[in-house]
């Protein structure tokens, strides 16, 4: 049985609550999520049974849940796995939605992204399927367009205006703040990481091993150093 948040029919009532109208075996448990709101919903942990482009079914006490992921997610996770999903509840008037990331800091960045006007999930999605929240940071703070318009769904002024939201915001977000000592001085990490990820490995487990590789040499080494040590770590 999959759960798609995206096939149920809702009108607002006087108090802006949405109030399911059909499926009555669900009106009850529609109704608690939509009253807590987008926060109810903070992870889903269960058996991978689908993969799609941007999406994935995910098996949690014999529930499908159909949730919005990056593409990238795609490649690292296959049907049978068990994972954590860390989610974000999108209501509006005629629907509701997951959108789904495997750590917090995506969620986050995500919830950033869409807080600037003219960014809606599917572009803060095309967003994250092309850039880390660190890369996507960093050319924000460089106001960088070139790299922020080849984005699908982004042009020049909408660009400007994700610089001009985004760039004094970036600065304060705890989960840039660590990395922006690091990653920003070199292009070391960053091109360790896209290595190890040509040899097979997920952005997640070779983000990892580069930054305790890194933490472990005080950040002395090459791109070429941080592979060959990062090899011995990973796993």
């Amino acid at each position: 049985m999959v759960f798609s948040f995206s096939l149920c029919v809702f009108s607002y009532m006087s108090t802006n609550k949405l109030i399911e109208l059909s499926i009555s075996k669900w009106n009850r448990f529609y109704l608690t999520i939509i009253l807590g709101g987008k926060d109810l919903i903070s992870f889903l942990e269960g058996i991978v049974d689908t993969v799609g482009v941007n999406y994935l079914v995910l098996n949690a006490n014999g529930i499908g849940y159909q949730i919005n992921i990056p593409a990238y997610n795609n490649l690292s996770l296959k049907t049978g796995d068990k994972t954590k999903i860390y989610t974000y509840l999108y209501l509006r008037e005629d629907k509701i939605m997951l959108y789904g990331f495997l750590t917090r800091e995506e969620e986050n960045f995500f919830e950033l992204l869409i807080s600037t006007p003219g960014v809606g999930p599917k572009v803060g999605l095309n967003i994250l399927s092309k850039m880390t929240p660190d890369d996507f940071g960093k050319a924000i703070l460089q106001e960088d367009l070139d790299s922020i318009t080849a984005i699908v769904g982004i042009g020049n002024k909408l660009a400007k205006k994700i610089v001009l939201e985004l760039k004094e915001k970036i600065g304060k977000i705890s989960f840039l703040e660590a990395g922006v000592e690091k990653t920003f001085k070199s292009e070391n990490i960053s091109d360790a990481i896209d290595a190890l990820k040509v040899l097979g490995y997920t952005y997640k487990k070779a983000k990892s091993a580069v930054e305790k590789t890194q933490e472990k040499f005080k950040g002395e080494l090459t791109a070429e150093e941080l592979v060959r040590e990062s090899l011995k770590i990973i796993v």
